[in-house]
């Protein structure tokens, strides 16, 4: 695939146009025209740089018309998500690996022809706020029975702390979790966000911007934002079992 080809994709993936990556990169608008009307051979390093830079790629990935551009992008991903692990405190990495193991276990359970339903489940001890954000760290857990109360599809339990989920979920009530990887815009989750806990309603544009809103939107203040742009991970435990999925707020 050519570098034009590769960066009209990463452009679509960003959301952004030429114009807008002559902005962002400080490259003149003209040479990147120029990669199109001339040829990209004798572009310069610096130029290669900044755009690998912006797109978190590679060299070798634009620059080599040799590379797919899905290989190119899964060698991207397991860097950057390298990075991002070296990056963290020993609260995130633990945080990251027991998200991991939670993430084997599903998929572990997923493969196994069958399984006889387990007699406990997890209830974890350090709370996901719906409000304020509470620390999450450790193995710091008690096993709960299941009993006619617990849904089919629960994987684990959460308490929650605050009001801003509110009517739905009451501050201190416990929560039931499937061990879903994907959510749907109106789910509610439990979220890792920047090393706190909690637990939200998901939504994500189509630029890849991520909000996680109250419910209670009396507590609007406690809504999360995260820009496609911003650099910050945010790892999803799984999906609230609720009895019907809330609306998503109008405001």
């Amino acid at each position: 695939m050519k570098m034009t080809e590769k960066l009209d994709r990463l452009m679509e993936l960003k959301g952004i146009n030429k114009a807008e990556l002559s902005r962002r990169t400080g490259i003149p608008y003209t040479t990147i025209a120029s990669l199109y009307d001339k040829g990209y051979e004798n572009i310069k390093l610096a130029n290669l740089v900044k755009l690998s830079r912006f797109f978190g790629v590679s060299l070798e990935f634009l620059s080599d018309d040799n590379i797919d551009f899905g290989k190119g992008m899964q060698d991207a991903e397991i860097t950057a998500l390298c990075e991002s692990y070296i990056a963290l405190s020993r609260r995130g990495r633990q945080m990251a690996k027991q998200v991991m193991d939670e993430i084997l276990v599903y998929e572990s359970a997923q493969s196994a022809p069958e399984l006889s339903e387990p007699e406990y489940i997890r209830e974890y001890v350090t709370p996901a706020a719906a409000g304020y954000a509470s620390p999450a760290e450790g193995e710091d857990y008690i096993l709960i029975p299941r009993d006619e109360k617990t849904p089919e599809k629960a994987d684990f339990a959460v308490r929650i702390t605050g009001d801003s989920m509110e009517p739905y979920i009451k501050d201190g009530s416990r929560v039931y979790v499937s061990r879903m990887l994907e959510l749907t815009d109106g789910d509610v989750g439990i979220f890792f966000v920047d090393g706190d806990m909690k637990c939200k309603q998901y939504c994500e544009d189509s630029f890849g911007n991520i909000y996680l809103f109250s419910l209670n939107r009396n507590r609007s203040d406690a809504d999360t934002k995260v820009l496609a742009s911003s650099g910050i991970t945010v790892l999803c435990f799984g999906k609230v079992l609720l009895p019907k999925k809330p609306p998503l707020p109008q405001d």
